[in-house]
């Protein structure tokens, strides 16, 4: 008969925090996973029944089993791992957001990506990455209209005028602030 193996210290605390991490669908797929080993091992199942149910190998249990023994909750996160340092850092990413502060170049009407990174030295990659983290499109559009018409600006600043300072008695008499004088479709044959 196998040896089973004492199940790991756990607070009720940390076993709840456990329970709702194992039932979870938004948290990262490997701590719901080690979440539902440490669970089933509370649970008091043996950690050949483990293995088996969640498609491991039990050596894999028995590591998450004695991280989680000697550091809680915090022992089931993925310890810092070596590797090339971040070339740019919270520095570079206040330097960015500055830069999109200022005026563009002369000849440009608004920033871009290479024009930024060009101004700070850097690749355009990693200013697309500070901007991306930051939720920043700078292609997106942010004009309300678009008019071919060459005395657009005249015609609504005429409009914007009337809502400012409607005429006396305006709330009575109807206003008709444009007139349709055809399309560009032809719809008589719908």
């Amino acid at each position: 008969m196998p040896r089973k193996a004492s199940p790991p210290p756990c607070t009720e605390k940390d076993r709840q925090t456990l329970k709702e991490w194992a039932g979870s669908r938004s948290m990262e797929a490997r701590l719901v996973e080690r979440a539902r080993m440490i669970y089933k091992l509370l649970d008091g199942e043996s950690v050949s029944k483990v293995a088996s149910d969640l498609k491991v190998r039990p050596n894999t249990i028995i590591d998450w089993r004695n991280r989680f023994a000697i550091q809680g909750i915090a022992g089931l996160y993925d310890r810092p791992r070596s590797g090339k340092p971040p070339k740019y850092d919270e520095e570079f990413r206040a330097q960015v957001l500055k830069t999109l502060e200022q005026p563009p170049p002369h000849g440009q009407s608004c920033w871009d990506g290479p024009a930024v990174a060009r101004l700070l030295g850097a690749s355009d990659d990693a200013v697309w990455r500070v901007l991306r983290k930051q939720n920043i499109c700078l292609a997106r559009q942010r004009s309300w209209c678009v008019s071919t018409d060459p005395e657009f600006a005249t015609k609504a600043a005429d409009i914007v005028g009337l809502y400012l300072a409607p005429p006396e008695r305006a709330h009575r008499t109807p206003l008709k602030c444009c007139q349709h004088h055809g399309s560009t479709m032809d719809t008589d044959g719908r």
